[in-house]
């Protein structure tokens, strides 16, 4: 099978159990980000130690994990306390570092610590995202930002496979062009704001900041996992996804959208 047709296979079989997970019931969801959570701790300890750090990665699946719980136990069973557990738990990241007697010391925590709030931070905001809205689990909304991406990714593609000239960021992503950034763009804009009606807890002025933001940041956080790798001088940071690399790959550009969307709504909603 050449690599098209295990790029669409892969990519279809991770927004069928994605969409799944989300909409049958909220421990599904929470399993399915559990398990997203570790691998995406664990792929970018791998490219991390391509330069020579090594991230302590028993204990970084631990606090990653507590995170993700905490916030999920807080919205859906308002249990607040799981967050100092967490924070407990990564006061151990630099006592564990003490006794690995690494040269790189300094950078093994800084990178561990950054692996959490650039992964594990934007899947628990996500969770929020309906009690602010709605004040109970809502998957409408937990899933739309991920569709509105999809969106943007494939649009973006095609106007810039058909239309692009000038580069966006050639340093960083040679393939990128404006014209297929803003095609992207504006077709998610206006699907975002063809199925606000649809959404229960958002308004029209929710859905349409939403949409611009998953365009703006959505966008930089494809280019920050692509300087990523152009720092390590890696194509993907996984294989577990046939023809799309690793899970940082197929969420860079939900990751920097997450925090964004959960400020804005938190400023607009309820919370």
């Amino acid at each position: 099978m050449n690599n098209f047709g295990k790029r669409t296979i892969s990519g279809f079989l991770f927004v069928a159990i994605l969409t799944a997970c989300i909409f049958i019931h909220p421990y599904c969801f929470y399993a399915l980000f559990f398990v997203i959570n570790i691998i995406g701790i664990l792929e970018f300890a791998h490219m991390a130690q391509v330069i020579h750090i090594r991230i302590n990665r028993p204990m970084c699946i631990i606090a990653g994990s507590l995170l993700f719980t905490a916030g999920f136990v807080h919205c859906y069973y308002g249990y607040k306390e799981g967050y100092l557990i967490f924070l407990a738990a990564t006061l151990f990241l630099g006592i564990w570092e003490l006794y690995r007697k690494s040269t790189h010391a300094f950078q093994n925590l800084a990178f561990g610590i950054y692996v959490l709030f650039y992964f594990t931070l934007p899947f628990t905001l996500l969770i929020y995202l309906p009690y602010i809205c709605t004040g109970h689990w809502q998957p409408d909304i937990i899933f739309f930002p991920f569709l509105l991406v999809w969106f943007n990714d494939t649009f973006a593609y095609l106007a810039g496979s058909t239309f692009g000239k000038h580069k966006l960021f050639p340093r960083i992503s040679p393939k990128k062009s404006w014209e297929g950034t803003l095609g992207g763009g504006l077709v998610t804009i206006a699907a975002g704001l063809l199925i606000a009606p649809y959404i229960e807890g958002l308004d029209i002025v929710q859905t349409a900041g939403i949409s611009l933001i998953v365009v703006i940041f959505g966008s930089f956080g494809d280019l920050i996992e692509s300087m990523f790798k152009r720092c390590i001088e890696i194509k993907d940071s996984g294989h577990i996804m046939p023809g799309h690399g690793g899970v940082l790959d197929r969420l860079d550009s939900i990751l920097m959208a997450l925090p964004a969307i959960f400020i804005f709504l938190a400023f607009t909603g309820d919370f």
